[in-house]
């Protein structure tokens, strides 16, 4: 559900910014900044990466009064998603991309919850997202481009929630149903 999530936002944010931009590629790319080895996740230049950060359990709407969800359903385990726009552009392209972190700025300020129609993607379990920009102060941007083991780009931070995880959903990968884990793994 997560990448189904992520994919449909940079699908989204891709044909706003070709529009915006009368561009015909991608620029926003979903991916790591640096690889494991702490390299350039892509060799590609003057992108701007979309990363997840970390994913957190949101316990404050079921402390508050609870989760509005379908009737005779179980209650969800709701979560959020900490995610980062990245520019990695570099030398006389540096203004393009902190001219694109901006841009998107602006769009996800004005259109800060999506719904099935503006991302009709979305998993049937999720109604709608929300995003919600995170501010850092400079130990928080330290200990993040540290974290991710580059040197700082300019970036935004944001959290998009509240995502229901039900306990009765099925476990959907690619269209492909898994069944049998702890019971028989041969048989996968």
């Amino acid at each position: 559900m997560i990448f189904q999530i992520l994919n449909a936002i940079e699908k989204e944010l891709n044909s706003q910014v070709k529009y915006a931009f009368g561009i015909s590629e991608d620029v926003i790319i979903f991916s790591n900044i640096v690889d494991q080895s702490g390299n350039k996740a892509l060799q590609q230049d003057n992108i701007v990466h979309f990363t997840l950060l970390r994913i957190e359990e949101d316990k404050t709407l079921n402390k508050v009064g609870g989760w509005p969800g379908n009737f005779g359903r179980n209650t969800p385990t709701l979560i959020n998603l900490y995610i980062v726009f990245a520019a990695s552009h570099s030398g006389k392209q540096y203004p393009d991309g902190v001219n694109l972190i901006s841009w998107i700025l602006q769009y996800l300020i004005s259109n800060n919850k999506f719904t099935h129609t503006e991302l009709p993607n979305l998993p049937s379990d999720v109604d709608s997202i929300t995003f919600e920009l995170q501010n850092l102060d400079i130990r928080d941007v330290s200990n993040l481009w540290g974290s991710v083991g580059s040197k700082m780009l300019p970036h935004i931070c944001y959290k998009i929630g509240l995502i229901p995880f039900y306990k009765d959903g099925n476990f959907n990968v690619g269209g492909n149903l898994i069944k049998g884990i702890g019971k028989n793994l041969d048989n996968l």
